[in-house]
């Protein structure tokens, strides 16, 4: 049996009284004593349990180096600058659209029932190009914005020609050309029912109805403003009070019962007029007494030939024109006019 008595790991057992073994600090005899064991000395810690299943590269840390380090930042630059560069440009939609609407209604409020305020119209300035046929087809939505002249304009198939217009009706558009054809589909819009058209809108036909230069239509011709089935055509003015001429005064209780006629004594002769075809303006005024003299037939040759392109004439007959009406002046009239009923004028 061990003797020692001294801490250890196992307990002390008391030795034979005979023996003169020395005892540890603290002995009793007869009993066992329980030793504690020492306080453990503090080590280092124990390094950290490591995940299974994970690479080698995973877990090993990169390490940077001094070119990869000054990239780090230069990166960081250039997402910033794409950022920038994104805002920028969503800016720059927005204030482009927000001036579109502030161009478009020019002041005005924008109002759904005028169909020059649709968002979907581009402007158009096509200018003066008197040879060229135009055609207004899909994806064609234009808003006419200036006076425009063409040989000839067709729209279809989900083409749009709108008259732009403004609140002050300060916006006079003159479109010339020789024929206007709306097939299916196509629309030509100037104001609409719940939006008048407040400025001044003219569409002047050219030239004459004869003339082979100008590809004829069937059925219709070549001077014309012709709609076919599925087309539109919208023509809405400003309103105004109608009004009628009076000839004489209507007493309180009406006029008695009977006939009525205006009455108007015509000048004999060709009865002649020049307007302005823009303005509607009357430019000149004359009375050619064809049925008496034979010098005002040579004076009515010599304007009709002298007359500038585009201008409107009126001609209308006072009792009797055709006496002295010679064969030189008929000619002018259907070579410059395109009338051909000089020719069947009769006496009174």
């Amino acid at each position: 049996m061990p003797t020692s008595d001294c801490p250890g790991r196992f307990p002390a057992f008391v030795a034979p009284s005979h023996s003169n073994h020395q005892r540890c600090p603290g002995y009793v005899p007869g009993r066992v004593a329980p030793v504690r064991s020492p306080t453990p000395s503090k080590g280092p810690p124990p390094p950290p349990l490591k995940p299974h299943g994970l690479r080698l590269e995973q877990r090993t840390a990169p390490s940077l180096s001094v070119e990869n380090q000054r990239r780090v930042p230069s990166l960081n630059l250039r997402q910033r600058k794409n950022t920038l560069i994104c805002c920028g440009v969503s800016l720059s939609a927005f204030f482009l659209t927000l001036i579109l609407v502030l161009s478009l209604t020019s002041g005005d409020e924008l109002d759904e029932n005028c169909p020059d305020h649709h968002l979907s119209l581009r402007s158009w300035n096509p200018g003066h190009q008197p040879d060229k046929d135009i055609v207004v087809q899909t994806g064609h939505l234009y808003r006419l914005e200036s006076s425009a002249t063409f040989r000839s304009l067709t729209i279809q198939s989900g083409g749009r020609v709108v008259f732009a217009d403004n609140v002050d009706g300060s916006r006079n558009i003159t479109l010339r050309t020789h024929h206007i054809l709306i097939e299916d589909g196509g629309a030509l819009h100037i104001g609409s029912p719940k939006c008048r058209y407040r400025s001044r809108a003219t569409i002047a036909l050219m030239g004459r109805s004869d003339n082979k230069d100008v590809p004829e239509v069937r059925f219709l011709g070549r001077k014309f403003i012709g709609v076919m089935s599925g087309g539109t055509l919208e023509l809405h003015g400003t309103e105004r009070v109608s009004w009628s001429l009076l000839t004489r005064s209507i007493p309180a209780s009406g006029l008695a019962t009977g006939d009525y006629a205006f009455q108007k004594n015509f000048s004999r002769g060709i009865n002649f007029r020049v307007f302005d075809p823009d303005t509607s303006a009357l430019l000149y005024a004359e009375r050619y007494d064809t049925h008496d003299s034979w010098n005002d037939s040579l004076r009515l040759t010599q304007l009709l030939r002298s007359l500038p392109a585009g201008r409107i004439v009126a001609m209308a007959v006072g009792d009797s024109a055709v006496k002295s009406l010679v064969d030189e002046t008929k000619k002018a009239i259907k070579e410059v006019l395109g009338s051909r009923f000089a020719y069947d004028l009769k006496y009174r």
